[in-house]
């Protein structure tokens, strides 16, 4: 089975010690619950709790020296970056990209003590010819790596936790672990308890585009 969540919280052979089965009969059905319990992490909390390799990311500038990391143009939300190698912008929407002066540019605001930072700063005394992110759509284009640098021990155990359950009540005759109950949430967060809702919380992206 292909996993559509980009973090693996809980994965078939963590939830396969954790009920105590070894053959291969269900890993289907195993697979399948975490999958839905990683989607449903990401979804509730808009960030990716897990490390993304290295890739680029679009942004629209807005004329500040403030940029927003975690939710770039042209893909889903990250949650934050962890590292930039290569900073480059253009003047006006569908001009050529030019690359930024290394050392002119700043990640801040880290989320938690191990998480990505949400935010990047130009420099009030830059070297180069740029100390804002130039206006337009797609005017920013940063190469970087993103997300947590490891997947956060208590967002594991929340994962194994609400996949556990799914599967107990797989076995107790509740058949559905896909698509949504009658408000239109996804039937597999009847299995997430409060405080796996409480730890979830502590991670949710809140959209401050600005300090």
């Amino acid at each position: 089975m292909t996993a559509t969540a980009i973090g693996s919280y809980a994965t078939t052979a963590a939830l396969k010690t954790l009920i105590g089965t070894t053959d291969s009969n269900d890993d289907t059905l195993i697979g399948l619950i975490c999958d839905r319990v990683n989607m449903y992490i990401e979804s509730e909390t808009r960030r990716v709790l897990a490390p993304i390799a290295s890739t680029t990311y679009l942004y629209d500038g807005d004329g500040s020296s403030v940029l927003f990391l975690p939710l770039p143009v042209d893909k889903a939300p990250i949650g934050g970056i962890r590292a930039i190698t290569l900073l480059e912008f253009r003047d006006y929407t569908g001009d050529t990209f030019s690359t930024v002066t290394a050392g002119d540019y700043f990640l801040r605001d880290r989320v938690g003590m191990t998480g990505p930072y949400e935010r990047l700063y130009m420099s009030d005394e830059s070297s180069g010819d740029y100390s804002y992110f130039p206006r337009g759509f797609e005017t920013v284009r940063l190469t970087a790596t993103a997300g947590w640098d490891a997947i956060p021990d208590d967002i594991t155990n929340v994962a194994l936790s609400a996949a556990q359950r799914a599967w107990n009540g797989r076995q107790s005759g509740y058949q559905n672990i896909e698509g949504t109950d009658e408000q239109g949430r996804p039937l597999i967060a009847r299995f997430f308890q409060l405080p796996d809702y409480q730890t979830l919380l502590r991670y949710k992206l809140r959209d401050f585009r600005h300090v």
